[in-house]
């Protein structure tokens, strides 16, 4: 009986070990085949690459290319416990003689290779981020000797078109824990290589592929005992297309050149910064944005110690300031025509109201003195503006105060002045137009009225970009609306074209503007118009205002041309600043001109003496 009970109960043993084999086998083989080979891999971010950046004609701006790295391979040189990651005696052995190579100290390759596994443990640890060709070439040859260690190539940016749009493009870097706590990069992972600035991280979420998963064979203690396998590729990147139209913005950039060029030739030796915008009035697509001086983008992109020196650029114009959209300047008389429009909607004056210019205007024992000191007649608004008579303004600006109003300053910011525009690369400066308010707050000053009669023509605390003197002069173009100028125009995904929307910050309703018109085509081709020297003879009609600003510091006036063409039916609005510059005619406006002649495709006209 035991016997028989015993053989029973093995019976029934092996009949429950044979079922749960076949349960193992053949009902749950393959979720544990699944589960094998994932314990088998390790998946390895890898950087991958960005979309490509073009221009508003498909020239590629920025694109993605390879370059080489050293890297070290982190199983063969240590071992990762709990702890991190630990170099073995072999390890420093290898890393030591690549130290030596390198002339990079041994702890420095050592916390590379802890930075990385904390990022992804068994990617490959790039320690030399930017070797020489020649080191790589050394290195590759000679890779028996440095065990643990090779050379392997990683994505990069590269630059078609050169030393090219960085007024614009921007630079990448590795995210930061600050940066990832923002907006603009919540879709970003730490570790990605993302935009800093520029379109580059304001496109940040459309350009950035994030990380290349790849999977590498472990055995069961975790070491390496297989190749690196990528997996198959997703969805190709999208292209971010711009308004900028490459051929323009290498006009603009010699145009500026060309006029501080002027500017040292009528002695202003002093003229050593400069900037041009070209925009449509319509839409707000900014087709150039120049601006010097400047700095090298490839090199800013490639050359770590370009970068450093970049950075510490402390001079009066930092080569890394942008002076289209963040250099700050009191406008001159490109200013009149928004005086004039407030004082045309306030009801303060009509197209037709007489004034007297004269050469100079008093007030409370000081005198406002005109460029023309000889003048004296009575003008109407066009002719004032075509003439540029400060006095006429003055007698204007006075009007203001004793009305009580600040209209000067209300329609300044209603046409874009002294706040962001809403340019879509980052870091554009607010400008200021100077308010009794602020002037209290700041200084703790009444207002006063020469005040006013200052502001009327441009001058004293007014700073303005010349970005936001384009948007003003868009609006009045343009029937009053203040348009969001930008630089991005759509998003490509092979014959899919996104067209990205710039909703217009606002609208105004103007009045009798065509006198301003008026009165800005005659400034550019009546025998008395400021620019009528620069465009009389041009072969499509510009309508201009020069802008001469003092500095009240003793130096070189400031040159500003502010226009648009045709002069019917606009196309663009070119505004040029040459800090220092002199007069607006004899820098700012023939580097407009050259701008026009460009644009317009006038390759074989010449100006006549």
């Amino acid at each position: 009986m035991r016997i028989g009970g015993l053989a029973a109960l093995v019976g029934v043993a092996l009949c429950l070990l044979v079922l749960r084999a076949w349960s193992i086998q053949i009902l749950h083989g393959p979720a544990y085949t699944s589960l094998a080979n994932g314990q088998a891999y390790r998946t390895v971010d890898l950087a991958g690459p960005r979309g490509a950046i073009v221009d508003a004609k498909g020239r590629v701006l920025a694109a993605t290319t390879g370059h080489l790295v050293v890297a070290a391979d982190v199983a063969a040189l240590g071992e990762i416990d709990s702890k991190g990651w630990h170099p073995s005696s072999d390890g420093l052995a290898s890393l030591a003689k690549l130290s030596k190579l390198a002339h990079v100290p041994v702890p420095t390759l050592v916390a590379r290779i802890r930075r990385s596994v904390v990022r992804s443990p068994f990617a490959p640890a790039v320690v030399l981020p930017r070797p020489e060709s020649a080191f790589t070439a050394y290195l590759e040859e000679r890779a028996s000797a440095y065990p643990g260690v090779k050379v392997i190539g990683v994505p990069a940016r590269s630059y078609p078109q050169g030393a090219f749009g960085s007024e614009f493009l921007g630079l990448l870097g590795e995210v930061s824990p600050g940066m990832l706590a923002s907006p603009r990069y919540a879709h970003a992972k730490s570790g990605e290589t993302v935009g800093v600035s520029g379109i580059e991280a304001e496109y940040d979420r459309f350009l950035n592929s994030g990380f290349t998963r790849a999977r590498l064979r472990v055995d069961s203690r975790g070491r390496v005992v297989g190749p690196l396998e990528l997996r198959r590729n997703g969805p190709a990147l999208p292209t971010l297309q711009l308004t900028i139209n490459a051929s323009l913005q290498r006009a603009a950039e010699k145009a500026i050149l060309h006029g501080l060029a002027l500017a040292h030739a009528n002695g202003h030796a002093d003229a050593q910064a400069a900037a041009a915008v070209v925009m449509n009035p319509w839409t707000g697509g900014v087709y150039a944005l120049a601006s010097y001086p400047t700095f090298n983008q490839v090199a800013a992109a490639g050359n770590p110690s370009y970068l450093a020196a970049l950075y510490k650029d402390n001079g009066p114009y930092p080569r890394q300031l942008n002076q289209a959209t963040q250099g700050l300047y009191p406008t001159g008389s490109t200013f009149k025509p928004i005086v004039a429009e407030a004082a045309l909607s306030e009801g303060l004056i009509t197209p037709s109201t007489p004034q007297l210019c004269s050469g100079s205007f008093t007030l409370g024992g000081y005198t406002f003195h005109n460029v023309e000191a000889g003048v004296y007649s009575s003008m109407t608004l066009p002719t004032a503006l075509a003439e540029s008579c400060d006095t006429w303004f003055y007698r204007l600006g006075d009007r203001f105060f004793a009305h009580g109003s600040q209209g000067i300053q209300r329609w300044a910011h209603r046409l874009g002045l002294g706040h962001p525009t809403g340019f879509d690369v980052p870091g554009e400066a607010p400008g200021l137009v100077p308010t009794p308010a602020w002037l209290r707050a700041t200084y703790h000053e009444p207002w006063y009225e020469g005040q006013t009669i200052n502001l009327s023509i441009g001058q004293g605390y007014l700073q303005v970009t010349p970005l936001q003197l384009a948007v003003a002069y868009s609006a009045l173009v343009n029937g009053g609306t203040v348009v969001r100028p930008h630089v991005a125009n759509a998003i490509l995904r092979g014959e899919s074209v996104q067209r990205l929307r710039f909703k217009p910050v606002g609208h105004v309703k103007l009045k009798d503007v065509w006198a301003i018109k008026e009165g800005l085509y005659m400034a550019a081709h009546s025998p008395a118009g400021t620019s009528a020297s620069v465009f009389a003879n041009f072969p499509v009609p510009v309508a201009g205002k020069t802008g001469t600003a003092e500095t009240g510091r003793g130096d070189s006036d400031h040159s500003w041309y502010a226009s648009w063409a045709p002069a019917d039916h606009p196309k663009l609005v070119v505004v040029v600043l040459i800090a220092h510059g002199g007069f607006g005619a004899q820098a700012a406006g023939p580097a407009a001109r050259d701008i026009y002649q460009a644009f317009f495709k006038l390759k074989n006209w010449k100006p006549t003496p």
